[in-house]
């Protein structure tokens, strides 16, 4: 069957997707620099380890009305063989293989009108939910003659006339103050390309913050409901459908020496042997790229609870991140079910 792998992200209470081949990452919604002679719909600049990303607000691309920003918003950076640009969106739902023929045409309205219609490349169901596809190139292609800036110096919002020029001009100060700090931790320019290969998906359990290297991770999905599977350890949660194939659900919790608590309602799909199986967490937070400085080993506290299942910690977002490795803890022994019991 064929497939196409998509990003799904909330956008004021309705879903849409991307082509993933075309995401390059994610990030918290940093301040944003104004910028002149670009469409309305351009809100700002941020530079993004020293290349410079223009962001999109989808509420100004469809001709909707404007609405205020949150500091728990992200950015979808968008990359096809123009310039990268971001997408502004309220939460980054989850990354999935949607076979082909589920997708269907959107609505036909009148070509020759020009509209943010011709934005809409299709529609299809994802469980419960209607999604809204979206075209990639079409959404990040600027008007001819747009000029943005080409150097990486960009001007502080400070700089600039209050609250006009601000990207978000009824910030508190609180809010201002994490944009900023955002903004100065993007624009830091990586020594060289491997050290911000690093690529984590940001995941949290029990109001700690764990990272998952995206290379051992298949997908994410909401946890549906769970069938039990007799004579299995407490941790596994029991099995649930993933699109029609059955999909075991453990709790890393014991393991990593959490105390125990109502499972979340999302999994990470990894591969265990030559089975899929889901961790259960309590939410996914968000895809970064580490340098090589970031990493730091494991204090040596942490090792001994947690063993060989963690690499080492990071900071994120002013808190420490524990990354995890993901085959050591799934190849745990008291993990493995006998299945002749």
């Amino acid at each position: 069957m064929t497939t196409r792998p998509l990003l799904i992200f909330d956008h004021d209470g309705a879903l849409f997707g991307v082509d993933a081949t075309l995401v390059r990452e994610s990030v918290w919604l940093p301040e944003l620099t104004p910028v002149e002679e670009a469409p309305p719909w351009i809100v700002g600049l941020f530079s993004l380890r020293g290349q410079i990303i223009p962001v999109a607000d989808l509420h100004w691309r469809f001709e909707h009305p404007a609405r205020r920003y949150s500091t728990g918003d992200h950015v979808v950076v968008l990359e096809t063989d123009r310039l990268p640009m971001g997408v502004i969106v309220n939460e980054v739902r989850e990354v999935i293989d949607l076979p082909c023929d589920a997708i269907q045409s959107p609505p036909q309205f009148d070509a020759r009108v020009p509209g943010p219609t011709h934005l809409v490349t299709g529609e299809a169901r994802v469980g419960d939910d209607l999604v809204t596809l979206l075209d990639v190139p079409r959404l990040t292609q600027l008007p001819e003659g747009t000029q943005l800036p080409e150097g990486t110096e960009l001007i502080e919002a400070a700089e600039l006339p209050a609250p006009a020029a601000y990207f978000c001009p009824d910030a508190t100060p609180a809010e201002r103050a994490l944009f900023r700090k955002r903004a100065m931790a993007l624009q830091e320019t990586a020594a060289d390309d491997e050290g911000a290969g690093l690529g984590l998906a940001v995941v949290e359990l029990g109001g700690e913050y764990f990272g998952i290297e995206l290379a051992d991770v298949l997908e994410f999905c909401d946890i549906a409901e769970l069938s039990p599977i007799p004579c299995c350890p407490a941790h596994i949660l029991g099995a649930m459908s993933l699109r029609g194939e059955l999909l075991t659900l453990i709790d890393p919790r014991s393991a990593l020496n959490l105390p125990p608590a109502a499972r979340g309602g999302k999994a990470v799909v990894a591969l265990l042997g030559e089975y899929a199986v889901g961790i259960a967490v309590d939410q996914v937070h968000n895809v970064v790229y580490l340098r090589d400085e970031e990493l730091q080993p494991a204090p040596a506290a942490l090792r001994e609870l947690c063993g060989v299942s963690i690499t080492g910690t990071a900071p994120y977002v002013g808190r420490t991140m524990t990354i995890l490795d993901l085959p050591a803890l799934l190849a745990r022994e008291e993990w493995i079910v006998n299945e002749s019991v």
